[in-house]
C-alpha cells in the first residue's frame, strides 16, 4: 500500500519534472516559446498539420493557450511515430508516451485528431495505412494482447508484464485482454476509409 510519505515525495518529484515544460508553456515567463523538437529531429513531418497549427495559433488570443496548442497538438507526430515496412507492407508503429511499446487503443487515439486531414496529405495517409496494417498484423499474432513490441520477434521488456501468468508470444508487450483494443482497431480502419474512400488497407 502506498504510504502518505511516498505519495508526497512522488508528487513533489512529478512537479519538479514538469517545471521545464511549464517554462516552455509560459508559466510566469514571456514570451511563450515553441518547445517542439527541431524539424530535423521530429519523427514525422506533415506540412498540412504545420500549416494548420500556424492558422489556429494565429486565431487564439491567449498567448499561453496558443503555445499550449502549438506544443501539444503535434506531439504524437513529433515524438512517437516510427515508419518502416513489415512483411512487405507499409508499417507505422506508434509508441505510447514514454513506454517503448504500442497499445492498440492508445495508438489509435493518439492519431485520431489528424484523421480529418488525411485526404489532403499523402504522408498522413501513409502513416494511417501503416498503422492499420500494424494493428491487423498484431491482432493476428494474439487477439488477446493489448500491447505489442515493434520487433515482432522480440520478447516483452515491460517489467510488470513479465510477471503475468499467461502465454506471452513473441512480439507481445502486454497480454491483458481489453475489448476496447479490438474496437479501436475497427474504429481506426473505418475512420480512415470514411475520410479517404481508400479500401486498399482491407487486404
Amino acid at each position: 500500500m502506498l504510504s502518505r510519505r511516498k505519495l508526497i515525495i512522488g508528487s513533489a518529484a512529478s512537479a519538479t519534472a514538469l517545471l521545464p515544460a511549464a517554462k516552455v508553456l509560459g508559466a510566469n515567463t514571456a514570451p511563450y516559446a515553441n518547445g517542439r523538437p527541431a524539424p530535423s529531429e521530429r519523427s514525422f513531418r506533415s506540412e498540412t498539420i504545420d500549416s494548420l497549427i500556424r492558422e489556429v495559433k494565429g486565431k487564439i488570443g491567449d498567448k499561453k493557450l496558443a503555445a499550449l496548442f502549438e506544443n501539444c497538438f503535434p506531439n504524437t507526430l513529433d515524438t512517437t511515430v516510427q515508419l518502416g515496412t513489415l512483411e512487405g507492407r507499409e508499417d507505422t508503429f506508434i509508441i505510447t508516451g514514454d513506454i517503448n511499446a504500442m497499445w492498440l487503443r492508445d495508438s489509435c487515439a493518439q492519431v485520431w485528431p489528424y484523421l480529418p486531414y488525411v485526404k489532403q496529405d499523402k504522408d498522413l495517409r501513409r502513416l494511417f495505412r501503416g498503422l492499420i496494417h500494424r494493428h491487423a498484423t498484431s491482432i493476428l499474432v494474439d487477439p488477446y494482447a493489448n500491447a505489442f513490441m515493434r520487433d515482432p520477434a522480440a520478447k516483452s521488456n515491460l517489467e510488470w508484464s513479465l510477471k503475468d501468468i499467461t502465454e506471452m508470444k513473441p512480439g507481445v508487450a502486454e497480454r491483458k485482454w481489453e475489448i476496447d483494443s479490438l474496437c479501436y482497431s475497427v474504429r481506426l480502419s473505418y475512420g480512415y476509409w470514411k475520410q479517404t474512400g481508400d479500401h486498399s488497407v482491407f487486404d
